[in-house]
């Protein structure tokens, strides 16, 4: 079973639960405002254009989408970014800090301006596939409850995300079809991990999957 099926198999197990519920909610929504502050951070001021900013904007809103969503779900304790109120934090972390910076070495030999752009670009691109296929898993889950229909947008917004960074990538990487199957791989394995440790939270038994 592959990382993401495992995932999907976890979610129903969430779901019963408000504090655990409450908990992946909380986590998810920590990693979008890693995305938020990494797209800010990886940006000189005199280069950050309307578009750059909008995506952040737009990440931003889907962190504070998800934390209102873990509040009504588990209460106002959620309203930080607590060890407590999340599910594995720092192995969160660090598959989002790890990729980031495995794509910034990947292009290491890049000047600086060139190479934020083309990480900023490829890390965008293997993050917005990873949300959407998360992200419509779980809302599958949610089925008929009301938090249900709160992704839509979000889901739109990650799924408008995508194809502009495809273009671009299209557009400005020649070599994006030889680089990419790497790049895949590379935040698959991250993302196993990640997924690991969840179900080490969530529900030991699944890891014999």
């Amino acid at each position: 079973m592959n990382a993401s099926d495992r995932l999907a198999a976890l979610m129903p197990i969430v779901i019963k639960d408000d504090a655990l519920h409450a908990r992946w909610l909380n986590t998810f929504s920590y990693l979008e405002y890693v995305g938020f502050r990494k797209i800010i951070k990886s940006q000189r001021a005199d280069m950050l254009s309307r578009a750059f900013l909008n995506h952040a904007l737009e990440e931003g809103g889907h962190a504070f989408l998800l934390k209102n969503m873990a509040v009504k779900v588990g209460g106002k304790a959620f309203d930080y970014y607590t060890p407590e109120t999340m599910l594995c934090p720092e192995a969160a972390s660090t598959y989002f800090q790890t990729l980031d910076h495995g794509c910034d070495e990947k292009f290491a030999a890049l000047p600086d301006l060139e190479r934020s752009t083309i990480v900023y670009h490829y890390v965008t691109w293997l993050i917005e596939r990873r949300a959407l296929d998360v992200y419509g898993r779980y809302k599958d889950v949610l089925g008929t409850s009301p938090l249900a229909a709160q992704l839509d947008d979000l889901l739109g917004e990650e799924v408008g995300h995508l194809r502009q960074v495809e273009a671009s990538l299209a557009a400005s990487d020649p070599e994006h079809e030889q680089r990419a199957p790497a790049l895949e791989a590379f935040e698959q394995d991250l993302f196993a991990a990640f997924v690991t440790a969840l179900a080490q939270e969530v529900a030991p038994t699944q890891l014999k999957a």
